[in-house]
């Protein structure tokens, strides 16, 4: 789950491009174009949800301020001089509030609020003038910008564009290529012909004597095809090695313009970790470095799950200040975190110098979640911390306590293909590796073969390949001992052929690949294996073979596939633990909500919480949306804004209401829009509660799930 530090970090980078809209919407307004008032009001109207949401009350009024504004221009269809200045200003100010060096000196923001309220008195009173209106001074809002310095620039590659003059010429010679071939296919079509006449001029049924003269004849035909054939497989040949070539050099264009500078992500880290350090109490530096362009989808996967990763240091690796001191540490702790990139892999590690894992804090946890917790390894017991509901901390608060966030870096970095593991962990520290593919429009991988299945295996995930010396049994699993860095290691092993669904067991002298996972390294042995190679991922669901292991497949150039092995269920298999069926009932189980908000950070908010308390979530843009989903699957509960596109919430409820199968479905209002005719309406509509965004209480909100719920089973 995101927590509201990372919103509030979405929210506030996703601010400049919103005020540049706003502005644009504005200005094309006061150019005549009348359509805008209201896509701008509407911009303000979820800006102003967000904030106040959020707790991020200073643009919550300024938002609120100009929407005012924006209303009363709408109700007169007047502005003044004064409008379109408090409005832009006000753009202004948001953008400069919600940037990273907002301070409370950054804006003279009591001059704004003037300027706003005067611009809405004077529009609701038509006849005034400007000037006979106190208005604040206008002030510069934004400080003294010093130049760049060329140390300071982010990298060229990271502003890069798609442009045409780029993509045009491997284009071109795509086609020319193409054309190409179009005339060797006419060669070949003339080669055949030539063929077949030579073929008709010998006929077995001749006498020897005819068909030697025959065959004599013809030798100079055939030799003359030979020498056709010869130069079209020559040239073709060549074309394809050309279009090989423009295909790479189209694909570098390509992923030049989708990569992003780590720069960013970095400083978001920085910035969350010290807003985190600083709401539990804790002195620590952060110490960041980072390769300087990622591929833009693999980014925004990693930024969620490395922000959380970095919070869960701050808040469970970090000791207090008088345990450091105990220990003979310095105070002030050390977060480190540094971005790597291979030609296949992204690796990215938090290290912090904490004091590890509260292994017996783990283990009290999970006495009633698993049998036999005190035989088990410490090794064996960190894979439990990526499973939902699980937690170390001894009290809920903001940051941490709720068993959620580790289970949702594990999945959603999974469902990238790539991993999440501790690589360390001690009095001295812990180490965090999170493993991505460098693109998620491919994967490198090595291929193996297990009986009649062709696997592969990312080999991100692979430690080395080995031969089996010995494959010893114990009561949980099968053993053999490999050598690493470490020296000599017992790890667990298991044949996949067997975990495919057929049979056979490790022996002395298999191959086998060492493979790790959160809980440590692993083996599996393969019949053989081949060199890394790119893939292109399909999901394992458009074809009908079907393993908990395989978690996507890959078309092979001969029309076959290669079956993408999912490692965590892998490890899964080597211990014993059978493959997810009552995960999958666990999900059926879940109460259903569903959030309809038109607001993406007020809805990804609102899903968190309710995904934090064990509800699966859908989610709605709109009403109209809203409606068929609950249609598709009758929720328990639905939770829902008022002001929204194609169909508010109010159109939405009285919807639901004349439905026989959706009339008894619990129904929370949160809105900006809470007024005495809206409460009378949803009054009669039946609505559990209308709350308001300005005054968001998480807390609040459970309970009136929790109470929706138990009504809703009863």
């Amino acid at each position: 789950m995101r927590t509201r530090d990372d919103l509030t970090a979405t929210f506030c980078r996703g601010m400049p491009d919103r005020i540049a809209e706003a502005t644009e919407l504005w200005l094309g307004y006061e150019q005549g174009r009348t359509e805008n008032l209201p896509v701008l009001r509407r911009l303000l109207h979820t800006v102003k949800g967000e904030a106040h949401m959020l707790e991020f009350n200073t643009c919550g009024e300024l938002a609120e301020l100009a929407e005012t504004v924006v209303d009363a221009v709408r109700a007169t269809g007047e502005r003044t001089e004064l409008t379109g200045d408090s409005l832009l200003g006000a753009m202004e100010a948001i953008c400069l509030v919600t940037g990273p060096t907002a301070t409370d000196e950054t804006a003279d923001l009591d001059g704004i609020r003037a300027n706003l309220r005067a611009a809405a008195a004077e529009l609701r009173r038509p006849g005034e003038l400007v000037a006979d209106r106190p208005v604040a001074p206008a002030r510069s809002l934004s400080p003294p910008r010093p130049e760049p310095s060329p140390a300071t620039s982010p990298p060229e590659a990271a502003a890069v564009l798609l442009r045409p003059e780029d993509v045009s010429p491997p284009i071109y010679e795509l086609r020319r290529l193409y054309g190409e071939q179009e005339v060797f296919h006419k060669r070949l079509r003339e080669g055949q012909r030539m063929l077949r006449a030579l073929l008709a001029e010998i006929d077995p049924r001749l006498s020897p004597e005819l068909l030697a003269e025959r065959i004599t004849k013809t030798l100079g035909y055939g030799s003359e095809i030979d020498r056709l054939l010869t130069g079209v497989r020559a040239e073709w040949a060549a074309n394809e090695f050309a279009m090989g070539r423009t295909l790479e050099e189209l694909e570098q264009v390509v992923g030049r313009a989708s990569v992003v500078s780590t720069d960013r992500i970095l400083n978001q880290v920085q910035r969350v970790g010290r807003s985190t350090a600083r709401a539990v109490n804790k002195d620590i530096e952060f110490r960041v470095r980072g390769t300087p362009i990622l591929d833009a989808g693999v980014e925004q996967r990693l930024e969620p799950a490395l922000i959380h990763l970095v919070r869960n240091a701050v808040d469970h690796g970090i000791e207090r200040a008088e345990v450091r001191r105990s220990r003979g540490k310095p105070e002030r702790g050390v977060v480190s975190v540094s971005i790597d990139q291979s030609e296949g892999s992204v690796r990215v590690e938090i290290t912090d110098d904490g004091g590890g894992v509260d292994f017996g804090r783990l283990r009290e946890t999970l006495t009633s979640r698993i049998a036999n917790v005190d035989g088990q390894s410490n090794e064996d017991l960190l894979q439990y911390l990526f499973e939902h509901g699980v937690t170390t901390a001894e009290q809920v608060t903001q940051i941490s306590g709720r068993g959620v966030g580790l289970d949702v870096v594990a999945r959603e970095v999974g469902a990238a293909g790539g991993q999440v593991r501790f690589e360390r962990t001690g009095l001295m520290g812990t180490t965090v590796v999170l493993v991505m593919p460098t693109t998620l429009r491919g994967e490198l991988a090595v291929p193996v073969v297990a009986g009649n299945h062709r696997c592969a295996v990312p080999s991100r995930s692979i430690h080395s390949v080995t031969r089996l010396e010995s494959v010893e049994a114990a009561g949980d699993g099968l053993w053999t001992r490999i050598h690493s860095d470490a020296g000599a290691e017992l790890v667990r092993v298991c044949a996949l052929t067997a975990a495919l669904g057929g049979g056979g067991t490790p022996r002395a002298d298999d191959v086998a690949m060492v493979l790790y996972h959160p809980a440590g390294l692993f083996a599996v042995t393969v019949e053989s294996y081949d060199n890394p190679r790119p893939i292109n991922i399909l999901s394992s669901e458009e074809l009908p073979f079907r393993s908990p292991v395989v978690r996507g497949v890959a078309p092979t150039p001969d029309g076959g596939v290669l079956l993408l092995l999912a490692v965590d269920a892998l490890y899964g298999f080597a211990r014993g633990i059978a493959a997810a069926p009552a995960a999958v009932q666990a999900a059926q189980r879940q109460t259903h909500a569903l959030v309809v908000e038109d607001a993406p950070v007020a809805r990804e908010l609102l899903c968190g919480v309710l995904r934090s308390i064990g509800l699966r979530v859908d989610e709605a843009t709109d009403g109209r949306q809203g409606l068929l989903m609950a249609r598709r699957e009758t929720p328990d509960v639905i939770l829902t804004d008022l002001e929204m596109p194609h169909m508010d919430g109010i159109q939405m409820v009285t919807e639901l209401r004349n439905s026989p199968t959706l009339s008894r479905i619990p129904v929370i209002v949160l809105t900006t829009a809470a007024s005495d005719a809206n409460r009378s309406r949803l009054s009669q509509l039946g609505v559990v509660a209308v709350l308001s965004k300005q005054k968001f209480v998480e807390q609040e909100l459970c309970e009136l799930i929790s109470r929706c719920v138990k009504v809703a089973k009863t």
